[in-house]
């Protein structure tokens, strides 16, 4: 019989090429180019060799890459019997169709093997990814709690140097006015014993008293009010209110929405110096009366200081006596009676008692230099009222009036160093703290229990600081520049640095001056534009602008821009309570003192 040759079958013929390349994604491959890999894996001889030759004979499928692969550990995947073998043809020119049609094949080739290894990458960096967005969840949870930890040790640190603080030996040194701040004890009688050695030993800090230190009974009079006070103020430093008081504060039915609206939403203008006077507001100060008026004291360039109830809208007094400007106005109620003190250019402090019209009870001239800031301190009575006065020459002289001679008098002068030119100055709320202002940008913190210097800060390097304002907690601390291009900035007296910066802008002009309202919770910022109202803590917030109408005045381009902002009304939002709040500004250049918020 004869025999025909054997042909293959479909089936066996395409059996080789039912394989799946794992490098390439390819399916089916051409007859004898399937291999298997000792690891398991079936690819393209040609791409797999290709693919080693690249990565110097590493497995492709190893994760690790560390395992060697070469072409005689590849098993041929063959299906069915194996086809006669033929001449292979001579191979085709470079011009050729068979030719491109190869090197296309072999640039497919290349491109399927950099798109395996860049879906490996892919992966591994999914992978990497994934592990570091969960490392980073982790890392903020742990650094959360650290915090939230470190918060509770520093207020039971506070709470421990609180107690311990009165215990101490009065020997130990505290001259640093940031501690007492932060930790509200009666640090300075440990100054009191121990500031000798210490103002030795730093001498560029020591005061230069000019005359006899304060006397032991003014000064235990002092003491014992800052006591006083510092007790009462911790109410306002515990401060915190709820959301639905911050509403009725600062929502749209709120105090300050009511201060916007108020008057039709002008302001009220009042001319309180003469009209024939060059315009300018230069200072200003509010008191609260024992029955319950409030009062706005102005000084302006009409050598006179004006007493403006605002509550019944009329002049209680005007203060004459001046022979140059007012440029420092302050006041407070003693035993029921209005004092007012009064300084101007001329180098003059003049004391008045304001009932029915204004009398002069004393006046003195501190060192023949224009005075730049007043303050009655707190510890005044209606037989003793003490001052404190800062002068353009570098002095801060304490003055004490006593009614039974009828005397007013400097009972210590304090010099800073030799060439300092003030510009402004505050008293701190407790009033054993006075801070002032130089044209050069610093501000000196004298502590008037040892009548030392307890600090120097570098507030705006080489320009002036005209205004200063301490918040009621005692902690923050207001400084502005009349200068165009320099911002407020708000100091924290425990740490003694900046925590504050409301940068300047048009829409507010040269700042004239700042002042924290009675809760601590807000400042107001005055300029030659406007007048606006922003949160502590939050200083880019502004719940209240206050606009000028009418009017502005003419501008100053350059120097010291002298003005002020008071706040005024009852309430303020504590307790729950709503209350009536209203503000007056005025600045040099103007002639009248406005008032928002007030009928």
């Amino acid at each position: 019989a004869t025999h025909l040759p054997h042909t293959p079958t479909m089936a066996q013929s395409s059996a080789t090429q039912s394989y799946t390349c794992s490098l390439s994604g390819l399916s089916p491959l051409p007859p004898g180019d399937a291999v298997v890999t000792p690891s398991g894996y079936i690819c393209s001889r040609k791409l797999l060799l290709t693919k080693l030759s690249e990565n110097g004979g590493v497995d492709p499928f190893d994760d690790k890459g560390v395992r060697a692969l070469d072409e005689s550990s590849l098993i041929e995947l063959s299906g069915g019997r194996q086809p006669v073998a033929v001449v292979p043809p001579r191979p085709p020119t470079g011009t050729s169709l068979p030719s491109l049609l190869s090197s296309l094949q072999n640039e497919f080739d290349a491109v399927l093997l950099e798109l395996y290894d860049t879906r490996r990458a892919l992966e591994e960096t999914r992978r990497e990814l994934s592990g570091a967005l969960y490392q980073n969840d982790a890392a903020v949870r742990v650094v959360a709690r650290v915090c939230r930890e470190r918060d509770e040790v520093r207020l039971r640190l506070e709470g421990v140097l609180k107690e311990g603080v009165a215990a101490r030996d009065s020997s130990s040194r505290s001259g640093e006015v940031a501690k007492r701040v932060r930790d509200e004890q009666d640090v300075s009688t440990d100054r009191s014993h121990g500031g000798a050695d210490s103002s030795d030993a730093n001498p560029a800090k020591k005061a230069k008293v000019d005359s006899s230190s304060i006397p032991p009974a003014d000064l235990e009079a002092m003491s014992a009010t800052w006591a006083t006070l510092s007790k009462n103020r911790r109410t306002i430093a515990k401060l915190k209110r709820t959301p639905e008081e911050i509403a009725a504060i600062e929502g749209t039915d709120g105090i300050y929405a009511k201060l916007m609206t108020a008057n039709n939403g002008e302001d009220k203008k009042v001319n309180l110096h003469k009209s024939n006077a060059k315009a300018g507001v230069l200072a200003l100060a509010h008191v609260t009366g024992g029955d319950g008026g409030e009062y706005v004291i102005s000084g302006g360039h009409d050598k006179q200081a004006i007493v403006y109830n605002a509550s019944t809208g009329v002049i209680a007094a005007s203060l004459t006596g001046a022979s140059d400007d007012v440029v420092a106005v302050d006041g407070m109620m003693v035993d029921n009676g209005l004092v007012v003190v009064v300084g101007s250019n001329d180098g003059s402090v003049r004391l008045y008692s304001v009932g029915e019209e204004g009398e002069l009870i004393g006046a003195v001239n501190v060192d023949d230099s224009p005075i730049v800031h007043v303050a009655v301190h707190p510890s005044s009575t209606k037989d003793e009222v003490r001052i404190l006065a800062a002068t353009k020459g570098g002095s801060v002289a304490v003055l004490k009036y006593n009614s039974e001679g009828g005397i007013m008098k400097v009972i210590t002068q304090l010099r800073s160093e030799e060439g300092a030119v003030f510009s402004g100055a505050a008293m701190h709320p407790d009033g054993l703290i006075y801070a002032v202002g130089s044209e050069d940008g610093k501000m000196v913190v004298w502590d008037l229990k040892t009548q030392t210097c307890a600090a120097t800060l570098e507030v705006f390097e080489g320009k002036p600081i005209n205004s200063i304002s301490f918040s009621e907690n005692g902690y923050h601390l207001a400084t502005s520049s009349s200068v165009a291009s320099i911002p407020v900035l708000i100091w924290d007296l425990r740490k003694q640095k900046i925590i504050g910066t409301i940068p300047p802008s048009d829409e507010v002009g040269r700042v004239s001056s700042v002042a924290f309202d009675p809760t601590a919770s807000y400042l107001a910022y005055s300029g030659e534009e406007c007048t606006k109202v922003c949160v502590v803590k939050d200083w880019d917030r502004v719940v209240c602008t206050l606009n000028k109408g009418g009017k502005k005045g003419k501008k100053k381009s350059d120097g010291l821009l002298p003005g002020g902002v008071v706040w005024g009304g009852e309430g303020f939002g504590l307790g729950g309570r709503g209350g009536k709040v209203w503000l007056c500004a005025g600045c040099d250049g103007e002639k009248p003192v406005r008032f928002w918020g007030v009928e």
